[in-house]
């Protein structure tokens, strides 16, 4: 995922919360997991609207930064350990499917993991070892709790180049296929790992992630599942894309996870995906019509549709599909209040900023309900 952090203090609300008498994890048991992303403050205080939400509706969470490289460990030796422990602890005590996001990925990497003490890019076999260490201390410390675990997260262009960067740029093109080595060999055994990517419905990428999926099949290179972030506009990507790629994707005989989940209402001027090295715009009058919170009846309807119509996609692949997960759990912990467009109020999930729930959510549950296998 997504680079920006979540915001916190101003989204983990105390504002009453009622739950709804169907729950979304109801309404999909069989037929795959339904999550969503939780922050260190939400581990911290059960008593948060947010948190009950999860405890109600959710059978998987994710965190949503504490576990990447740069907030979990800052400097050598230097280890942020609180929120990821009462996350690891939360979701076992709540029979909740706890998912390790990310082990390796570019972006909130510390300048300290690439270089030598004097400043220097360390060699190929050096960062192997770090990354070697760092998963054996994520199996050390999670391994009883964590087994699903995001293993290289956005190491593919949208023209199915592989991205230069300094992973890649030290270790060589195989940088991905030594991740899933390392995972293998260090995480515990049948633990889940996912090759996780946004914009997934572009060829470039997706051909990418099919040839790369059947050449570590053919060569016994260990993975379990793609991961296809889903950070979704009104209209893009169509449901014949999702369909055709799904397909496509399923054709490697690996289980499909929806991680990262959102409907981005208000639009994006064209910049799907989650490419956070883009330039941000800033808010105004047009690309931020509902800044006071306000979401209009008839707004939170449309969004209800979409997601109806994605949801029944979902199941149509459901035999393929092992989690969807929401990135976030109310509109105030989206990061896309924050992305691409700096200062705006956007309404992407299926919860109000005030924890209560938005028709979309009623539309997304009846879905699941009213479900028929063909």
């Amino acid at each position: 995922m997504s680079l920006i952090t979540l915001m916190t203090s101003s989204c983990n609300m105390k504002s009453e919360y009622t739950a709804s008498e169907m729950s979304l994890k109801d309404a999909y048991a069989g037929k795959f997991l339904i999550g969503a992303t939780m922050n260190n403050d939400m581990v911290a205080d059960h008593s948060l609207a947010n948190t009950q939400i999860v405890k109600d509706h959710f059978s998987s969470a994710t965190m949503d930064n504490s576990f990447k490289w740069g907030p979990f460990n800052p400097e050598p030796n230097v280890y942020n350990l609180t929120g990821p422990k009462n996350f690891a602890n939360f979701t076992h005590n709540n029979g909740i499917t706890p998912v390790g996001h990310v082990l390796f990925w570019h972006s909130q990497t510390p300048d300290w993991v690439f270089k030598d003490s004097e400043g220097n890019l360390l060699t190929r076999e050096a960062l192997l070892q770090r990354m070697r260490e760092r998963a054996k201390f994520m199996a050390e410390n999670f391994g009883d709790k964590i087994k699903v675990w995001d293993v290289v997260n956005e190491a593919i262009e949208d023209d199915g180049s592989l991205r230069r960067s300094l992973y890649n740029k030290i270790i060589g093109d195989d940088f991905i296929e030594q991740a899933f080595i390392i995972a293998n060999e260090e995480l515990p055994a049948g633990s889940t790992k996912i090759y996780n990517d946004y914009g997934m419905t572009r060829k470039g990428r997706v051909d990418t992630v099919i040839k790369m999926v059947n050449d570590f099949k053919a060569r016994n290179i260990p993975i379990d599942a793609i991961g296809i972030q889903g950070h979704w506009s009104m209209t893009s990507p169509s449901l014949a894309e999702i369909d055709a790629n799904f397909t496509a994707l399923a054709a490697t005989g690996l289980q499909l996870h929806i991680t990262e989940l959102d409907i981005d209402y208000l639009g994006r001027e064209n910049l799907w995906g989650a490419n956070v090295d883009i330039k941000k715009r800033v808010a105004n009058k047009e690309n931020n019509p509902y800044p006071d919170g306000n979401f209009p009846a008839s707004a939170d309807k449309a969004l209800g549709a979409r997601y109806a119509a994605i949801f029944g996609m979902f199941l149509k692949h459901h035999k393929n599909i092992d989690r969807v997960t929401f990135w976030g759990v109310t509109d105030a912990d989206s990061w896309l209040n924050s992305w691409p467009v700096s200062g705006r109020t956007n309404y992407p999930l299926l919860f109000n900023r005030d924890a209560s729930p938005k028709e979309a959510l009623t539309q997304v549950i009846n879905v699941g309900l009213n479900y028929k296998e063909k």
